[in-house]
């Protein structure tokens, strides 16, 4: 299975554009990349520690030696707790077995039953802090156009024609426009659930990819005003959907369809084979922050990767209780 999160692309990301600082770990048999997160409440400062993309191997004892060794290794007053995104996969399959209830509901159940498993069985704490997604969605960018828009639903099909009626137009990004995808970004986050990075950072990040053939930063717009955005990274055969945002001014032409198309071509001509969407909410749990994107990715065909969930290695338990009790506050939408 692809992994982003332990590709060299990603270590590059965090480390040249982030800033992060990182660490690697051997855990069970195999090396991974991890990055340190720190906070600084004067005149202390907090730690925890998160690793993206881990198997968990269906060996109880091993894991449980493991984790003694973590919590030997990284202990401390001031490290919170130690995170692991499990990558084990619960089941993939294609949008057509999505709309049916009775699977949704199955594939819920199905995730909790695995969810209590690994708590009660594993000794690891299920994440409070969720910022990693539960699952994938993959599109195959190798058909064609005709292909593409026949496996449309009806919704996205409406308003890639309109876009074309209201003469919407595509392109890469220039260097002028990097401040004003920025600007519109960070006016709408400020309503919404998510954080967004300093400029600094978008700016770097944009150099990187078009400097190394990482990716790109794709508009659409109308006479140059801009409609929608998406920053896209390049890696191995796939391109990968990492920030997007869309004007709210026309909302009346569903701003993003035509752009997500539009990229497709494009990766398509440029022998990219998959299109990888990220970031998206477990099936059925409707409560999840995620869950308000799903209509958009939804709209082509698709195969979808359900994986585990995360989980803590609490490390402090006064300081665990201490700082969950203030994520909780601060993100009242994660309580679900």
């Amino acid at each position: 299975m692809y992994n982003l999160y332990q590709s060299q692309v990603w270590r590059d990301i965090q480390t040249q554009v982030y800033h992060k600082p990182t660490f690697t770990i051997n855990l069970f048999g195999k090396e991974y990349f991890g990055i340190i997160k720190r906070k600084k409440i004067w005149p202390i400062q907090i730690q925890r520690f998160q690793i993206m993309w881990i198997e968990l191997p269906n060996d109880k004892q091993l894991v449980q030696k493991e984790i003694n060794r973590i919590k030997e290794r990284y202990k401390s007053f001031w490290n919170i707790f130690f995170q692991l995104w499990l990558s084990n996969e619960i089941i993939s399959f294609e949008n057509i077995s999505h709309r049916s209830e009775t699977f949704k509901q199955d594939m819920r159940q199905m995730r909790l039953n695995i969810r209590d498993y690994i708590s009660n069985n594993y000794w690891l704490k299920l994440a409070f802090r969720e910022n990693m997604p539960q699952s994938d969605i993959i599109y195959d960018i190798t058909k064609s156009d005709d292909e593409l828009y026949s496996e449309m639903n009806s919704w996205c099909k409406e308003r890639i024609k309109k876009a074309k009626k209201k003469w919407v137009q595509f392109d890469v990004a220039s260097p002028d426009q990097y401040r004003l995808f920025y600007d519109k970004r960070y006016e709408t986050a400020g309503g919404k659930w998510f954080n967004i990075i300093p400029y600094s950072q978008y700016e770097d990040l944009i150099r990187y990819m078009t400097q190394n053939s990482r990716g790109n930063l794709f508009i659409s717009h109308i006479d140059w005003e801009l409609v929608a955005w998406s920053i896209c990274i390049y890696d191995q055969h796939r391109i990968i959907y990492l920030y997007w945002f869309s004007n709210r001014k026309f909302w009346n032409i569903w701003w993003h369809h035509y752009l997500k198309y539009r990229i497709f071509w494009r990766a398509r001509d440029n022998w990219f084979t998959y299109c990888d969407m990220m970031w998206w909410a477990p099936t059925w749990f409707d409560n999840h922050p995620l869950s308000s994107v799903s209509a958009f990715k939804e709209s082509l065909w698709w195969m979808k990767v359900e994986q585990y969930w995360s989980y803590d290695i609490v490390l402090n338990p006064f300081l665990y209780r201490i700082f969950k009790k203030y994520y909780e506050s601060r993100h009242p939408e994660d309580n679900n």
